[in-house]
Formats: C-alpha cells, structure tokens, sequence
C-alpha cells in the first residue's frame, strides 16, 4: 500500500504540473475510467424535478430552471466540488460534510484528474453499498476524467430521496484510503465523517461499484460552477 500511495502522489504531482488528467489504473475493477456513460441533455428529470443544466451558482441555491414536478420552493442545489488543480486538495470533497432534505439535488461538481462518487456502507469504506446491503441502490458516477482548461463543468446530479445517512467516497486508485470521502446527514456522534475517514484509511483495497446509477451526468458552464479550493 506504501508503494502504491507513493506511485499515486507521483503521478498527481506531475499530473498537476503538465495540467494533465489522471485516469489511473489501481482500483478501476470492472469500470473504465471516463467510460461511456451518457451525457445528459439540456434539462435533466430527478425524481420528479426538472432542473436546469445551468445550475444557480452558489451552494444551496433553491432549484429554479424548469420548475418542480414535485418538491418546494425550499428544495435546493447543494453543490460539492469534487477535487482541486492544487496538489493538497486534489483529494477532497469541498464542503466533506453536508445536509440534505428530501428534493434537495446535490450537486458534485467535478474539477481536475479522474474520479467517482461512490456509496458505501459506514462499515465498509471503499466498497459499494450493494456487498453489505445486497438491497441497495447505492450510487455511482463511474469515472470522471477532466483534463485542464475545460470550458464546462461536468457534473453528477443525485436526487436525495430520504434523511439517511450516505456515506460517499471516491473509488479510483488509493483516494478513498488518502481521505476522499464525505457525508451526507449524518448525525451519529460515532458513525461521523472522522470515524468514516479513519476507517476508510485502514481499508485493504478501493473497489468502484459495477454499474452507474443514483444520479445524472451532465456539464454546466464554468462560470456557474463553485472555484475548487486552492
């Protein structure tokens, strides 16, 4: 694992420098990265709200573009951005903990190199939800590929249907181990983001879940998207 992590950090880091994309090979199982997955059309149809490609800028933005099938006025567009051009937050889900009503949207917005957003159980970080919970939907974008000075944003639209907890990592290469993981609702005071993360870094191996569900792909133009952290 120590070779592998030292491999990974390489390669993010010249990766960074030449402003490249990283699709790497360790943890990919049965999904390729930047598979062909169907990009969304204009208007995409969550769990009966119709929302706008071009998403409110700003987190927690209330859903408009379209108007709710079902839903309020108070449902909102949380959006997360998922990892950063800079080295030492190319790992991270920005903000890594979150709350979320039924017809909330979240929003994951991806910034540069290759991952997922992938459920596991709290149990079992780094796997999908589906080998501890064989009746779950679970969620997964597949891989997400972005390479330097894109004028969209590719993102991953999933519709949350309930309060539970949802414990999401990303499965490519060792980021899952190296903490790139977050929550959703989550308000056990021992199933927490830091328990979750100290788990996840224990882990003997990342696994990406084999089929694509729980959201939407999509893009939104850049100038609507949340910067990454630097």
């Amino acid at each position: 694992m120590h070779f592998h992590q030292i491999s990974f950090l390489a390669a993010v880091a010249l990766c960074s420098l030449l402003g490249l994309s990283s699709a790497e090979s360790p943890g990919a199982g049965g999904d390729k990265p930047g598979g062909d997955k169907p990009k969304a059309s204009a208007t995409k149809t969550l769990t009966g709200l119709s929302v706008a490609s071009a998403s409110p800028t700003g987190t927690n933005s209330p859903i408009t573009g379209g108007g709710a099938a079902s839903g309020s006025a108070s449902n909102k567009i949380i959006a997360v951005v998922v990892g950063s051009p800079t080295l030492n937050k190319s790992l991270v889900f920005t903000p890594n903990e979150i709350s979320a009503k039924p017809g909330d949207i979240v929003q994951f917005q991806f910034s540069q190199i290759n991952h997922t957003v992938t459920q596991s159980s709290f149990a079992e970080p780094c796997m999908p939800i589906q080998q501890s919970d064989a009746t779950a939907a679970g969620v997964h974008s597949g891989f997400v590929p972005v390479s330097a000075n894109e004028t969209t944003v590719q993102t991953f639209d999933m519709p949350i249907n309930d309060t539970k907890p949802m414990f999401i990592y990303c499965a490519q290469g060792p980021h899952c181990q190296l903490g790139m993981v977050m929550t959703i609702n989550v308000s056990n005071q021992t199933e927490n983001l830091a328990a979750y993360k100290a788990a996840a870094a224990k882990a003997t191996k990342n696994v990406p879940a084999n089929n694509f569900q729980g959201g939407v792909l999509g893009n939104i133009p850049k100038a609507d998207a949340i910067p990454p952290p630097v």
